[in-house]
């Protein structure tokens, strides 16, 4: 016959005892969302939000820290025009939806926050979420989201589809000095309007081809290229 080294209640009671002893952050959980935060494509200054939910999962009180932005631990995967920017600022927790930061978090509770994205500009924006805990590694989440500079990207996608065997292999529009670009064909054109800087004048759509003379040339108002290409 096998003995029974604990009984029932001595496994519980080890149970319990182990539970007891774990570190906060194995406690803390973002349950939602599941995987990173995507915020998809964003008009350039609007604003998008998305729900954090952060649980405790263990059975002691959690002291948690700030929620925060951070570009501590994300690397830029390129750098030049149409590269992905890393850009903490672009997402923010507004003090007045955070109910996360700094709250003691009781056992089986949980806390939420709102995450907004507002796009500085257009392209590819990430950075990192971090939920901090007093004396225990943070927990993470990844922020993801694309800005988008209306007319313009509506007024390159309409001119992409027209000259397709110009302007080919197009990167995403991004900044570069005055203007929102997008170049094509490994570089040799560059489109962009001067939209990135507030003017008094009406913006304007332009075309740079190292190879031209002038290599900066003007197109027309991007107001009239944009009813040409029936944007909205």
């Amino acid at each position: 016959m096998t003995r029974t080294l604990f009984s029932r209640n001595s496994l519980a009671a080890l149970g319990a005892i182990c539970l007891a002893c774990l570190p906060a952050h194995a406690q803390v959980e973002i349950i939602e969302p599941v995987g990173d935060f995507q915020f998809g494509k964003v008009a350039v200054h609007s604003s998008a939000t998305q729900t954090l939910r952060v649980a405790n999962r263990g059975p002691s009180p959690v002291q948690l820290g700030k929620v925060i932005s951070s570009i501590a631990a994300v690397s830029p995967l390129c750098t030049g025009i149409g590269c992905a920017m890393v850009i903490a600022s672009d997402f923010t927790i507004p003090p007045e939806s955070d109910g996360c930061s700094n709250t003691l978090l009781q056992p089986g509770a949980v806390c939420s926050a709102l995450v907004r994205f507002v796009p500085s500009g257009p392209g590819s924006r990430g950075s990192q979420l971090n939920v901090f805990m007093p004396n225990a590694p943070y927990v993470l989440r990844g922020l993801g989201g694309t800005g988008v500079s209306q007319p313009l990207d509506c007024v390159l996608d309409w001119a992409e589809k027209t000259f397709p065997q110009l302007l080919t292999a197009p990167t995403m529009t991004s900044t570069a000095s005055a203007f929102h670009v997008r170049c094509y064909a490994q570089g040799a054109i560059c489109v962009g309007a001067d939209t990135a800087v507030p003017t008094p004048d009406q913006p304007s759509v332009y075309a740079y081809q190292a190879q031209a003379n002038p290599p900066l040339q003007r197109l027309d108002h991007l107001s009239s290229l944009s009813r040409l290409a029936q944007c909205q």
